[in-house]
């Protein structure tokens, strides 16, 4: 189990080696000292490399302290004002049951940092001469927001810029000729007949156009999820059953696997992976917001699955482009830096609310953070980061605990000592729920 890393354990007194490759000004009274950090250090620092250009990290206002073994660096339960990485030494985070775990500098986790909600989750206790560097959230906070797209621009970092791969890519967006899919024709209708108050027979109709979606809704509605008191065998019940609301949004999700199809061996996979990614989050999304009641399950269904859809116009410009003219690297560069923004804006086109217009650019960033109330948004980060928990490779996550998603829960059920576990126990469900969505 994951959270089996955490464990009692008393702060040791020892010495690190320092292998940072910049100097640091010590202060052995515990007060901070500005120093000088080469920006390609700050550059790796997550979510400072995602927030700011180059030029802004250059100007970021960087302070540091030095603690000696023993020492407090912050208490649980007092506010963050600035994000703490540590750079020097190891420090111990304590939880209030006394388990914790331990986080040294120059690792990968080290570029997280060590708070990154409202209030510290954990106290922090030097385990060795230890130095952390500060950077304000304020100075951040202009760019933790939604960043839309304005005026056909996209935001890129430099390093994009100089992948052929984009650069045709946005040649084509600036032109107005990219490709963004269609909204898929019954999950249209059946929207439209519900603004319009059509009634129920009406709606039955619509859905009845599609033999197979018609058929999904009644193995839903059969399921466990929803758990009928005797067996619904049409479509009027099933709709009956789930509500309008819900069989839109349950609509719109069967329908959109057809969304893109290749006979390129590449794009195909690439699509393939990615549909099986999206299954996945939602079917979390649906669970975990289940086990909070803080958010719709279906709502938050819907929203996983569309999590990543700006993924569908970079695929479908690949596999207009002959083979072998770019690499598999190149596409994937450009998709995790854009695709939160190409998705903002096919939902923009769909005429989606704003909360799931929102969903692509804000599962983006594991430290977004728009409320303090646990959300949407925050519902699918979770999804995402326990999926990428249970798959391989997943070595370069922050800690569950420094996400403000995770600190918002409370005292809600998924805890950090139950949140792997209660997954476990929900494999059943979220398999009921990928199965919908099979081809």
């Amino acid at each position: 189990m994951f959270w089996n890393i955490f464990k009692k354990k008393t702060p040791k007194q020892t010495s690190s080696n320092d292998k940072s490759n910049f100097s640091l000004v010590h202060d052995k009274k515990t007060t901070a000292k500005n120093i000088n950090i080469p920006v390609s250090f700050l550059k790796r620092l997550m979510p400072v490399a995602q927030l700011l250009t180059e030029q802004e990290i250059q100007q970021l206002h960087i302070t540091a302290t030095s603690f000696a073994p023993g020492a407090i660096v912050f208490n649980r339960g007092t506010e963050v004002d600035s994000l703490i990485y540590i750079v020097k030494g190891d420090i111990f985070m304590e939880a209030d049951n006394g388990s914790g775990l331990e986080i040294s500098a120059n690792t990968f986790k080290a570029l997280y940092p060590l708070s990154a909600g409202k209030l510290h989750y954990f106290t922090a206790i030097a385990e060795s001469d230890v130095t952390v560097i500060y950077i304000s959230k304020a100075m951040l906070h202009p760019k933790q927001g939604i960043i839309m797209p304005l005026d056909n621009e996209l935001k890129v970092s430099e390093s994009l810029k100089d992948n052929p791969f984009f650069n045709r890519f946005y040649q084509h967006f600036m032109q107005g000729e990219l490709k963004t899919p269609n909204f898929p024709d019954i999950a249209f209708k059946l929207r439209k007949a519900i603004q319009q108050d059509y009634g129920i027979a009406d709606i039955v109709k619509i859905v009845n156009m599609d033999p197979v979606i018609s058929a999904k809704l009644i193995q839903v509605v059969n399921s466990p999820i929803y758990r009928p008191l005797s067996p619904i065998s049409n479509c009027f019940d099933a709709i009956n059953r789930l509500g309008l609301t819900t069989t839109r949004n349950l609509v719109t999700a069967f329908s959109m696997n057809n969304l893109i199809k290749s006979e390129n061996p590449l794009t195909k996979k690439q699509i393939q992976y990615n549909w099986l990614q999206s299954i996945k989050v939602s079917s979390i999304s649906y669970t975990l917001a289940r086990l909070t009641r803080k958010v719709d399950p279906d709502e938050a269904l819907l929203a996983g699955l569309l999590h990543n859809i700006g993924v569908l116009p970079i695929l479908t410009f690949a596999d207009s482009l002959p083979q072998g003219s770019y690499q598999a690297a190149d596409i994937d560069l450009c998709i995790n830096e854009i695709q939160g923004q190409i998705g903002s804006i096919i939902l923009e086109k769909w005429e989606f609310p704003a909360n799931l217009r929102q969903i692509p650019l804000q599962s983006t960033n594991w430290f977004t953070s728009t409320t303090e109330d646990i959300n949407l948004n925050d519902i699918v980060l979770l999804a995402k980061y326990h999926n990428f928990l249970g798959s391989s490779g997943n070595t370069k996550l922050p800690l569950l605990i420094t996400l403000p998603a995770f600190q918002k829960l409370g005292n809600q059920p998924l805890t950090p000592e139950m949140s792997l576990q209660i997954l476990d126990d929900a494999k059943q469900q979220i398999a009921e729920t990928m199965n919908f969505f099979s081809r």
